[in-house]
């Protein structure tokens, strides 16, 4: 399932995936994979994307697709 919230809110804020990757500290690859649902992210880079975009993590993400776990994907 895409994240159509999640790319949308990134478009919005004028962001390429490099960029927004770069302002939370994660790889451009692992950015790609959430917003194609290949991956859900990780509690901390969902909290991360929701400050960055101005978004709530319940409109970009649906709760039991984040992990609540350490983020093994960081640059």
């Amino acid at each position: 399932m895409r994240r159509e919230a999640l790319i949308n809110a990134r478009k919005r804020k004028n962001m390429t995936q490099d960029q927004l990757a770069e302002a939370i500290g994660i790889t451009r690859a692992y950015l790609s994979n959430i917003e194609r649902g290949a991956c859900p992210p990780s509690l901390r880079v969902a909290q991360a994307l929701s400050g960055v975009l101005g978004e709530s993590t319940d409109v970009l993400f649906p709760a039991n697709n984040v992990q609540n776990m350490s983020d093994q994907h960081t640059a």
